[in-house]
């Protein structure tokens, strides 16, 4: 069975520069979200060299016989789950290393939502806040963990307004980090949707939902998302990948 997918990386409302990556390589059932953080700390180059970086490992790491694993080969997770980890903990590695080479480049980093699909199989693994999604059945479940904390923000009077999520991880932000990883096996009409927080943060799952689970051509459900986002005024850049399983 073979996958469709569909990208679309919008700079949103409000922002002057998109520091959002997108990746979408059908030949390696690869498909990569990279939200660059640290703004003026050049986030859209942390997240070029995440992207280069996970695309870089799964291109090289095919043969089973002949993969060198740097973090250690987890005997309970599959071929795919152990190249995704892996590829994600290289861009962490690069990240930080690249940030460690320059005073202008120290904060810089990326959230990071990969996916790569063998076969039915479909690993997947994130640091950040960037999120996967399944679609299945008419409903929506996050299988990506967000590296957020929720905090409450005072008002100028000292009084508490709504909490917001701050981020916790995001690769290039310490040496080593912790990668969340998840494997599910795909059945006919899977749909998988990776998205940057400029969409998630603003649209509720519900109309996220609703949006992808229409029969419209993929592009066009994209399109829908992007729009539904800036129409609420998308102050973030807006990115999103989205993958059906098999092509119909």
């Amino acid at each position: 069975m073979s996958l469709l997918s569909h990208g679309i990386s919008d700079i949103g409302c409000v922002r002057s520069q998109n520091q959002d990556r997108i990746l979408l390589d059908d030949a390696l059932g690869l498909y990569v979200v990279c939200d660059g953080v640290g703004g003026r700390r050049r986030g859209d180059l942390a997240a070029e060299l995440a992207v280069q970086t996970i695309r870089e490992f799964i291109e090289s790491s095919t043969d089973p016989t002949e993969v060198t694993w740097p973090y250690g080969y987890n005997p309970r997770g599959s071929f795919a789950g152990n190249r995704v980890l892996t590829a994600v903990k290289l861009a962490n590695r690069q990240v930080w290393r690249r940030a460690e080479d320059s005073l202008q480049l120290l904060g810089m980093g990326a959230t990071v939502a990969a996916v790569l699909v063998d076969g039915a199989t479909a690993a997947v693994a994130n640091i950040g806040d960037s999120r996967a999604y399944l679609f299945r059945n008419q409903r929506l479940e996050q299988l990506s963990v967000d590296d957020t904390v929720s905090m409450q923000i005072a008002k100028s009077d000292g009084r508490a307004r709504a909490a917001r999520s701050v981020l916790t991880r995001a690769a290039g932000s310490e040496q080593n980090v912790d990668v969340h990883v998840r494997e599910v096996e795909l059945v006919a009409g899977d749909l998988l949707l990776l998205c940057s927080d400029g969409l998630h943060a603003y649209l509720p799952e519900e109309r996220i939902a609703a949006l992808i689970g229409t029969s419209q051509p993929m592009g066009d459900r994209l399109e829908a998302l992007i729009g539904a986002t800036r129409s609420v005024g998308a102050p973030d850049n807006i990115s999103a990948l989205l993958l059906q399983f098999p092509a119909t």
